[in-house]
């Protein structure tokens, strides 16, 4: 310290890019936006500890997975600091796991941030949204077709076909009018054959430079806006095809946010591998005829079509050591049937000038040789699967190396999700020495609003008496409460079964499938606008699903989530992880999702209500305390009539 009493005092204050400047910043940012929202919003010790390791994960260019749990506010613990970011000149790209979340971030919480953060920088936060290309219009194929697709056919239309007729006059109303080109905006969704011939994928387009209507492409003009934004919001599917293929959609970006990050490995195994299913070369052989090319050579491609299906019949969920015998025949005979088709269609016909349609057409015949001269050297690391359907699919092993060779460290990356266990880390390749992870906690009083009940009681699922006392048991417990059950199975022919004998045992309350007697979104609105009412639903409600308020109060899971032990993709994987395969592999993957469905329940402070898990296994099996740990801290219990007497008090409440 200077003797000089003349000196000026030491400047205590931390430096503009210090750590403790830059965890200020952002909470400074962040109460700015909370006082902005309706009502002035509530401070969140969670989110801001979130807030402020995004934010310095974007500055410092790291790596930050953060599980949050439900309520934490997410979504704004890591827009404030994007916006930060962006103010900065850096640019970010928000990647989600669902289309829907990816417009309430546009149409809700960017707005909210920017309003709150106008008067900090002095200008607008700019935001953008990309999605996949088959999301916009494309004006080419709309105008040069879309009249013929009015055109009734002979004789009279039937009502499918005056449906898609009334869809495509509202696309024609609304094509004039639109900015973006995003279907999303359109007041009814139309059916995917009506969108589909009035759109094209990325592999169908022909490109900006050769498509007459290239210089005012509703897709180019959102890739455009997109680069010159500070914030960019798509979906995790896009973001991997670019990530694996050429860069072009995103470009150079400082850092990128992968929200519901749980979804990652599926999403990156989906991309990065390929499939070849006769419908595919139904299209592809139908396509050639409608454009007027192929002939000899389309009949020849359909015929695989056929062929393929016969030979994957038989072979169905199962994994392939290597692609052998008469499916290798077979598919070898498709690689110069395609070939011959593809050549059939850049044949000119008499005219110099190129027919657009044809070239969109050889687009989709080039894709299909790529995938089959995949299928035939298969990469090291690739698992063979026959799926579904029909479906031969070729998938990565670990996605891990993938991710490593492609995203880590090579820009700042915050992952997050209210399901992201510490095991992540390994499962993703992220590397282990260079990665913050952050677990912060719901602010939901889980302990006096919830109860996690296990009915220990029952048969094991594998026994033949289960179902019918599975059944029994449920029934019981929407009986206590009135209704206001979702019922989440891991099968349908579980939820069907279930869903019958409850049709029985349950009088005046109305009991729905997925599937069958609503659309997914209209199923979650009853639940709101009757109370006496019970939903069933498979896998696609485990995750993504909210329905606030008292209209859920009992959360119903009929067995644990495990994987099939014959699912193809989980064998292979199982197979590699060796004798400890069922701790390392079927156990964290169960209790994901476990999570994840748990997480339906409570979606506000004001929530109560009834987890029930109708398998004893949660309560008795030697793995269960790796179950329960990425739980919610829930009161639990294995008394039937302890969760009774919560749903009773719960029903009265409501009704009072």
């Amino acid at each position: 310290m200077s003797d000089d009493p003349t000196a000026e005092p030491w400047d205590l204050s931390p430096s503009p890019d210090s750590p403790a400047a830059r965890i200020a910043d952002a909470a400074a940012a962040l109460d700015e936006v909370i006082a902005e929202l309706p009502g002035g919003g509530e401070q969140r010790t969670g989110q801001a500890e979130m807030a402020a390791a995004a934010h310095e994960a974007i500055c410092d260019g790291g790596t930050l997975l953060c599980q949050a749990g439900t309520g934490v506010g997410k979504s704004l613990a890591y827009l404030v600091p994007a916006a930060l970011a962006a103010a900065a000149g850096k640019r970010v790209v928000i990647a989600t796991a669902t289309l829907a979340l990816q417009d309430q971030l546009v149409s809700k919480d960017l707005p909210l941030v920017a309003a709150g953060m106008a008067g900090r920088f002095g200008r607008p936060v700019r935001w953008e949204v990309l999605k996949g290309r088959n999301n916009y219009l494309c004006r080419h194929r709309f105008g040069e077709h879309a009249q013929e697709q009015f055109d009734l056919t002979d004789g009279p239309a039937s009502p499918t076909e005056r449906a898609r007729q009334r869809q495509l006059a509202d696309i024609e109303q609304w094509a004039p009018r639109t900015r973006t080109g995003d279907r999303s905006e359109l007041t009814v969704a139309p059916d995917a054959r009506v969108w589909s011939s009035v759109s094209v994928s990325s592999t169908e387009c022909i490109g900006a430079e050769r498509c007459p209507q290239g210089h005012h492409c509703f897709a180019e003009e959102a890739r455009a806006r997109s680069a010159r934004a500070g914030i960019v919001v798509t979906n995790q599917h896009l973001y991997c095809i670019d990530l694996f293929g050429d860069g072009y959609l995103f470009g150079p970006h400082d850092a990128v946010v992968f929200d519901e990050a749980h979804q990652l490995e599926p999403v990156v195994t989906q991309v990065a591998g390929i499939e070849l299913t006769p419908a595919g070369f139904v299209r592809l052989a139908a396509e050639a005829r409608a454009v007027g090319a192929g002939g000899t050579a389309a009949d020849a491609v359909a015929d695989v079509a056929a062929r393929l299906a016969s030979e994957l019949e038989p072979l169905r969920d199962t994994r392939l050591g290597a692609i052998t015998g008469d499916l290798a025949s077979l598919l070898e005979a498709a690689d110069g049937r395609v070939e011959q088709l593809a050549l059939e269609l850049r044949r000119p016909d008499g005219d110099d000038s190129p027919d657009l349609e044809r070239l969109r057409v050889s687009r989709l015949a080039a894709e299909s040789l790529t995938a089959l001269r995949m299928a035939a050297s298969p990469p090291a690391g690739t698992v063979i699967l026959v799926e579904g359907r029909g479906q031969l699919r070729l998938a990565p092993l670990d996605v891990g190396d993938l991710l490593a060779s492609r995203l880590w460290g090579r820009q700042a990356c915050v992952l997050t999700s209210a399901t992201l266990g510490p095991h992540f880390v390994e499962r993703l390749g992220v590397p282990a020495a260079d990665h913050t992870y952050l677990s912060v906690d719901s602010p939901f009083d889980y302990p006096s609003h919830a109860l996690l009940y296990c009915a220990r009681h029952l048969p094991a699922p594998t026994q033949e008496a289960y179902r019918a006392a599975a059944t029994e048991e449920l029934a019981a417990l929407v009986s206590a409460v009135g209704g206001r059950t979702l019922a989440l199975f891991t099968s349908w022919r579980a939820l069907h079964d279930t869903a019958d004998a409850l049709c029985e045992q349950l009088g005046g309350i109305q009991v729905l499938r997925q599937g069958r007697d609503l659309s997914n979104t209209a199923l979650l609105e009853a639940l709101g606008d009757d109370p006496a009412t019970v939903v069933c639903a498979t896998m696609s409600f485990w995750q993504g699903v909210d329905v606030a308020g008292p209209a859920l109060s009992l959360l119903a899971i009929d067995r644990l989530p495990f994987a099939r032990p014959n699912e193809p993709l989980a064998a292979a994987r199982r197979e590699a992880a060796g004798d400890g395969a069922f701790m390392t592999v079927d156990v964290p993957k169960a209790a994901d999702l476990l999570a994840q469905g748990v997480g339906r329940l409570i979606r506000t402070t004001t929530d109560r209500g009834v987890v029930a898990v109708l398998d004893s296994r949660l309560a008795t099996a030697r793995y269960r305390s790796r179950l329960l740990d990425p739980l919610p801290p829930m009161r639990r219990s294995v008394d039937q009539a302890e969760a009774i007497e919560f749903l009773v008090s719960i029903r009265e409440r409501n009704v009072g």
